[in-house]
């Protein structure tokens, strides 16, 4: 079988309608059409309250920073270290969710007037988290103090001769713990044990609640620390955290601040970007702001991008803006390259159709794409998969998975062929030995077809609501809107709309996209399914009838906006003859 094509057609998954009378009193409670009633019942928000706190969330209705476990902890030694002027790192990761973390803390005790610098492992040759050589380095600028983030919750070895030479270690992560807790001086991690914090927040989040809760030690103003949600939010959507509770007003906020951000590198970014004046959505943040931030740190330092969100320097910050669009473009080349050369090796190692996890393996593949393109095979085959890159005689992995497999506990069923692993449930990172690989591959495979069953890993694509294209009116859509920030666990609502007529020629534009109008009664939508091209084979003119599974949004085109449907996916209605 041709691994390039996909292999399974999604399977649709309406949700159940909701309690009728549950959905009228609702309606008629908050005066919301009786579809967005039935949206957020189904996402569990089922009482006024809870309907206001979401449509309306304020940065007033965050947690007290202190509920964290280890927060007080951590806030009295950092206290002493302000008060008798030691010498701190910020010791990140070289991912958006690490810069920003990293950006955000180095910005905050610059203000405070600490004598601070930050820390970022290089990629290509220390790789991922705390290092003795990171530590040696902090320990030779006269560092008495680190704090981590975005990482060190399973340093435990590093952590200890960190202390054997003198330095404190601060950790705040949001990686699952492994089996041994570090003995750090003080931990804030949600994951960790004993800790009640609902919201599982992204690496910079953590850091935003630690820089809260300084500051309000401290008596200092609290709301001098919004400038800083335009990177909360870069961080929190580019990590694919859950855009519920807290990280969804975070984001909610952060990307206003974006937009009006003082922050000259955020600016620059944003001009090189192309979204300079315009309105900002998780979606842009994910696929064109983050990737640009991400490039340096995945093709190898990612200190100039600390340098660009940190800068006062408007020329320094266009120049890093530039550099980094540029390594971007590169990065692209490079992952069409590396998906290229994944699919060919598929073709002899993987049996489609039985093996239920791909694992691929080259010598010199670029580390800071693998994970991108893990994703990408993920979201083709519907597998879960491990990319490995071995350079100078160690392989270094990226791993992503598919809902019902989660990943740090099938690699801890591996761990004996493994060097080192950690991540989430979605997605890790491991070290092997590259004489190791083999048989990590079986394992793994292994692992996943006990775990996974035929339905599991069955795509899936669920629907919010069946609805009629004569539902979507102006006050549907602003409902609709308010949603947002979209992401995961508070993705666009999605609908189904049967027997709809094809009402205009369909046709294909840009890269296989397309475009097309579909009328049901008296109205008519505009439709764009990117990556839909092929269809055209299948619904190739007028008048035949389609089911549609669709988002709805607002599109702008010469100064003009409409509603537009954005398709998920289309079928020709059942008995229909393909035209």
């Amino acid at each position: 079988m041709n691994v390039a094509q996909r292999l399974t057609p999604l399977k649709w998954l309406v949700a159940d309608e909701p309690d009728p009378q549950l959905v009228r009193d609702l309606s008629g409670a908050t005066r919301l059409p009786a579809n967005i009633i039935k949206i957020l019942i189904k996402r569990g928000i089922d009482t006024p309250e809870q309907i206001e706190h979401f449509l309306n969330p304020q940065l007033s209705h965050l947690t007290d920073p202190f509920s964290l476990h280890g927060m007080e902890k951590a806030i009295e030694r950092v206290t002493k270290a302000l008060f008798e002027n030691e010498k701190i790192t910020i010791y990140g990761d070289y991912d958006v969710d690490g810069i920003t973390a990293t950006a955000l803390l180095y910005m905050v005790f610059n203000k405070l007037g600490a004598q601070v610098n930050y820390y970022l492992p290089n990629r290509l040759t220390a790789g991922y988290g705390l290092s003795k050589e990171g530590i040696d380095d902090s320990k030779s600028k006269g560092v008495s103090l680190i704090i981590t983030v975005d990482t060190g919750m399973t340093a435990v070895e590093e952590i200890a001769y960190a202390k054997s030479i003198g330095i404190d270690v601060l950790v705040t992560d949001h990686h699952e713990p492994g089996e041994e807790i570090p003995g750090a001086y003080a931990i804030v991690n949600p994951k960790q044990e004993g800790c009640t914090f609902q919201s599982e927040l992204s690496g910079v989040g953590v850091a935003y609640k630690f820089a809260q809760a300084l500051f309000r030690s401290l008596n200092q103003n609290e709301r001098e620390l919004d400038e800083h949600l335009d990177l909360v939010a870069l961080g929190t959507a580019a990590d694919i955290v859950p855009l519920v509770h807290e990280n969804r007003t975070l984001t909610k906020f952060g990307i206003q601040q974006i937009t009006r951000t003082t922050k000259p590198g955020l600016k620059s970014l944003t001009f090189v970007s192309g979204l300079m004046g315009k309105d900002i959505s998780t979606g842009q943040v994910v696929f064109i702001l983050a990737p640009r931030i991400n490039a340096l740190g995945r093709l190898g330092d990612a200190g100039e991008a600390i340098r660009l969100l940190s800068t006062r320097d408007e020329r320094v910050a266009a120049e890093i803006a530039r550099k980094l669009d540029n390594e971007n473009k590169r990065r692209k080349e490079i992952d069409e390259a590396t998906l290229k050369e994944a699919l060919e090796q598929m073709e002899e190692t993987v049996e489609i159709g039985v093996d239920k996890a791909i694992v691929l393996a080259a010598e010199n593949w670029h580390q800071g794409v693998i994970g991108i393109v893990a994703s990408r095979l993920v979201e083709r085959f519907h597998l879960p998969t491990v990319m490995i890159s071995i350079v100078d005689g160690i392989g270094k992995g990226s791993a992503r998975s598919i809902p019902g497999f989660h990943l740090c506990e099938a690699l801890k069923e591996c761990e004996h062929l493994l060097i080192r692993y950690g991540g989430h449930k979605y997605a890790a990172g491991l070290s092997i030995a590259p004489d190791k690989v083999e048989a990590f591959r079986k394992k793994f495979v292994e692992v996943s077809g006990r775990i996974l069953s035929e339905e599991d890993i069955t795509p899936k694509l669920h629907i919010d609501l069946e609805i009629e294209l004569s539902d979507i009116d102006d006050d549907f859509m602003g409902a609709i809107e308010r949603f947002a920030p979209f992401g995961p666990q508070n993705m666009r609502p999605v609908f189904l709309t049967r027997n709809c007529e094809v009402s205009a020629q369909p046709y294909v534009v840009g890269n296989n996209h397309l475009k097309m109008r579909i009328r049901k009664g008296d109205v008519e939508f505009d439709v764009i399914g990117f990556g839909f091209g092929d269809m055209i084979r299948t619904i190739s003119s007028r008048g035949c009838l389609v089911d549609v599974v669709y988002v709805v949004e607002y599109n702008t085109w010469n100064g003009v906006t409409r509603k537009q449907i954005r398709l998920k996916d289309i079928r020709l209605t059942a008995g229909t003859v393909p035209v």
